[in-house]
């Protein structure tokens, strides 16, 4: 009988980082199709952050499963860590490519959703308008920002920081000691 060799912890996090990516495409793409105000939804952008984040707790209890079913916190996080900033960076690839190819006009759409949404909810908090006003200047210039190649490229760099401190906390429902070690 064969023995099925064990990946490679940057193999096995390659891999699923570049599946994760790909997923996040599909809903990016979906969502672009049906509505692209949806891509400004902060409730929408919380359930993708929530499924990406299942499915990276997932490929981690996998990983773990393959290599002997035990795996060290900092191994987990390794893994985590390594599969967020590649599934990011696909993610973040595709994003340029949309908004610089696909649909150059998709960045001002966006700002205009999302400055509406942060309209809607100022009002709701009954804020004045005067400071509205302020608010909303300062609201479009970081928004415009934030579509921009330069700024996709500082959301991936805090992206990093945040991928993170997010593998600090999905290494733990992903770890694993042997029985004889004490957490």
């Amino acid at each position: 009988m064969e023995e099925k060799e064990t990946p490679s912890l940057f193999q096995h996090a390659l891999k699923w980082g570049l599946i994760v990516g790909a997923i996040s495409i599909a809903l990016t793409c979906v969502s672009y199709a049906v509505d692209y105000s949806m891509l400004a939804n902060w409730k929408f952008g919380i359930f993708i952050f929530a499924f990406l984040i299942g499915l990276t707790i997932y490929a981690g209890i996998y990983y773990r499963n393959e290599t002997g079913g035990f795996l060290a916190y900092g191994k987990a996080f390794q893994h985590g860590f390594l599969l967020m900033a590649i599934s990011g960076l696909v993610s973040t690839a595709f994003t340029i490519l949309l908004y610089t190819v696909i649909d150059p006009e998709l960045p001002a759409k966006l700002t205009e959703v999302a400055l509406e949404n942060a309209a809607a909810m100022m009002q709701s908090f009954g804020m004045p308008e005067d400071q509205m006003d302020k608010a909303m200047e300062d609201a479009r210039a970081r928004t415009e920002n934030q579509f921009s190649l330069s700024g996709l490229a500082m959301g991936y760099g805090i992206g990093l920081i945040i991928y993170a401190v997010l593998s600090l906390i999905t290494s733990i429902f992903v770890r694993k000691n042997p029985p004889d070690e004490i957490v």
